[in-house]
């Protein structure tokens, strides 16, 4: 092998791993994002090794370094005309953001400039080009060729290789090694994988007839199954139409019983039509419990507007009570703010206000006061109660700052009450209120009017007086 053949072997591989060189990378990295500047660097630094190299030539005195020198040069210079100068030629009139018309001008001039930077290059056959020896010489010589050589020594030592070619030369033997270990290793990946393949394949080939198997199988069950429903669909047809009757028969008794059992509660004759409907719904419904005055300061009065409606007469009392929850460990700590009777009533929509003072903070302990406790108001006849009402109740203090930096002591005077009246709890329970209204007493009934007129509390705590 030649020792062009070694640089040219040499210089392939070494454009082939340019991209892992950091120093070469990092200088084309300067230019930014401009593919012009990039390119232009990189001619430009081309341009300056091949002088370099050019000068070097003409100091080295081994001929066959000085021939390998102006080789790798003049590949240089038709690698530059033929292939950079064209795409610097398309680069520079391509306009880019951020450059002025001079800008673009001055570009077209920098590449006009590069031929000539280029063909200045001595590569060691411009001599020959300007005294026609190659060409010329053959039609003043006869035809004969004439070498200029200084030395005159064409031996095999003269093309004998340099200690930097047969390093190259070990350098490429060395990669190739590399190579061709890697080459190895991914040969037999490569079959690993195709055997993987290949027993995979044969795997789903056995696969196969257990999978025909199934469907033959799953095809089976369906059609024992539909066939199965249809003999359970006959059968259940024939044992209706053989009970059909009687079923109807027993149908027909229970919707005439239910019938009867409607028209006697609705006849105005049945003497237990108001029994029946008092056990049914209730004497006493609450028709609307309105919280007056809310929100407000903790130790004003509570206002409670009760509005209630009654089915049957009552010859006894009813108590309405107000229930404040003081603490949710300990029911010792309840307090019953008010307590109001009412009666007798008869039948008839009443309406009246309840007010109960505040409960007292003394005893209640300072840490249940601020946070959510309960209001009770309940109502009770012949002590047996019937209606409760609960309500959440919401102490916190008036002011912003102070609900985020609570006082050491508690400030009762801004403390705030808001009792959550839109979401009462009502909970009902059956008692037995024994209606039995004499005859006077029901010639005395009247129908319940459709206004109700509101009913108060005197100052004293006085019951209720009811307008029907």
């Amino acid at each position: 092998m030649s020792v062009i053949d070694i640089l040219t072997r040499v210089d392939s591989i070494c454009k082939k791993y340019d991209k892992y060189d950091v120093d070469r990378l990092n200088g084309a990295n300067v230019a930014g994002e401009d593919p012009f500047a990039r390119l232009y660097g990189s001619v430009d630094a081309e341009i300056s090794e091949c002088v370099e190299k050019a000068e070097a030539a003409k100091q080295e005195k081994n001929r066959a370094t000085v021939v390998a020198l102006n080789a790798e040069i003049r590949r240089t210079k038709a690698k530059l005309l033929e292939e950079d100068l064209p795409k610097l030629q398309r680069l520079a009139l391509k306009k880019v953001k951020g450059l002025t018309k001079e800008e673009l001008a001055t570009r077209s001039d920098l590449v006009a400039a590069l031929p000539d930077r280029i063909q200045s290059i001595p590569d060691g056959s411009s001599s020959a080009k300007k005294n026609g020896t190659w060409g010329a010489s053959g039609s003043r010589t006869g035809g004969a060729i004439k070498f200029d050589t200084s030395d005159g020594n064409f031996d095999d030592e003269y093309f004998k290789g340099t200690d930097e070619s047969n390093q190259f030369r070990r350098e490429y033997e060395m990669r190739k090694i590399k190579q061709d270990e890697g080459l190895d290793v991914i040969s037999e990946g490569l079959g690993t994988l195709k055997a993987m393949a290949a027993d995979m394949n044969e795997e789903l080939d056995r696969q196969v007839p257990l999978m025909d198997e199934m469907d033959e199988k799953v095809d089976r069950a369906n059609t024992d199954l539909k066939n199965t429903n249809v003999r359970l669909k006959e059968t259940v047809l024939q044992l209706r139409s053989s009970r059909n009757f009687c079923i109807d028969i027993i149908l027909l008794c229970v919707i005439l019983g239910i019938a009867a059992y409607l028209y006697n509660l609705a006849s105005p004759s049945s003497p237990l039509r108001p029994a029946a409907a008092a056990a049914a719904v209730g004497a006493v419904n609450i028709t609307n419990v309105a919280v007056l005055d809310n929100p407000t300061a903790f130790l004003n009065p509570f206002q409670f507007e009760i509005s209630y409606e009654c089915l049957i007469p009552l010859d006894d009392d009813l108590e309405w009570k107000l229930i404040y929850v003081g603490s949710a460990e300990d029911e010792n700590y309840d307090q019953q703010l008010e307590s109001v009777l009412v009666g007798p009533v008869n039948v008839g929509t009443y309406r009246f206000v309840l007010q109960a003072d505040p409960p007292d903070p003394s005893k209640i302990r300072e840490e249940d006061i601020i946070g959510v406790t309960v209001l009770l108001l309940t109502c009770s006849y012949m002590g047996q109660e019937f209606m409760r009402v609960g309500y959440y109740v919401n102490n916190d203090y008036d002011d912003e700052q102070l609900r985020e930096e609570p006082p050491a002591k508690l400030l009762i005077d801004r403390v705030q009450r808001n009792i959550l009246a839109d979401k009462p709890r009502v909970t009902k329970f059956p008692i037995n209120f024994h209606p039995e209204p004499s005859t006077s007493a029901g010639q005395q009934q009247q129908e319940p009017q459709t206004t109700s007129p509101e009913n108060h509390t005197g100052d004293d705590g006085s019951k209720p007086s009811a307008d029907q």
